[in-house]
């Protein structure tokens, strides 16, 4: 180019401010980028939701429990273990650890059935002179006004206590003698709502309670039946 004519070359700087600018504006580009390259990524949510200890997850509830029933029968070379034997001989069904279970049963069905006045579940598990024995309670309760709760806890212990057979020409009877360890609830309330006898705090029990089987003979079902109860 030609500078003898002392005109200054415009396209020249134009073009050299246009180069600074570019490079003013890509410096600008890098220094950005760089600087958001420096910062800390932000760990995604759902990321963080993987390793967050869920808390919103319902948890099982705890099972209660039952306590384990002891239950105690005589070995066989007892006095008792002797006469269970001989019942197995006359009864091939009867097994002393499945009646252990069914007087178990009676048990809890015959203390229910008496707190609820239920004469038909009374009359089902009762030999007749039995049944006449709570029937006549639970009259004189109804006529007195009173109501009895009877809540059974847990039973301690189930032990066969006295057993016999009884042998008669025309049938033979089979007799067992059970004592039940309970934790109760047992009180009779007046009609004003009073405790009258027993307590409302859990109390333990000590019951004997008889059964009685018919052997050689079909009891419609029924195996055996309350004979009586006291307590000990």
């Amino acid at each position: 180019m030609d500078f003898s004519s002392g005109h200054f070359p415009i396209d020249i700087v134009i073009l050299a401010l246009v180069a600074g600018f570019l490079i003013l504006r890509l410096r600008s580009v890098l220094g950005n980028k760089t600087e958001i390259d420096k910062k800390e990524h932000p760990v995604p949510a759902m990321v963080v939701a993987k390793f967050k200890p869920n808390s919103d997850q319902p948890t099982k509830p705890v099972e209660e429990v039952k306590p384990k029933v002891e239950i105690n029968i005589p070995s066989p070379d007892t006095e008792i273990g002797q006469t269970l034997s001989r019942i197995s001989q006359l009864d091939p069904t009867f097994i002393p650890q499945k009646f252990v279970e069914g007087a178990e049963i009676v048990f809890r069905k015959v203390l229910t059935a008496f707190a609820n006045e239920d004469l038909p579940t009374l009359q089902s598990m009762l030999i007749t002179e039995a049944y006449r024995a709570f029937e006549g309670a639970i009259h004189q309760r109804r006529n007195m006004e009173e109501r009895q709760v009877i809540e059974i806890k847990s039973i301690h212990s189930i032990t066969l206590t006295k057993a016999q057979v009884i042998e008669d020409a025309s049938m033979n009877r089979a007799v067992i003698e059970v004592q039940f360890i309970s934790n109760q609830i047992n009180c009779t309330f007046d009609k004003h709502k009073n405790p009258v006898t027993g307590t409302e705090s859990v109390t333990e029990f000590i019951d004997f309670w008889t059964f009685e089987r018919m052997l050689g003979v079909n009891n419609q079902g029924i195996s055996w039946r309350l004979k009586s109860a006291r307590s000990g």
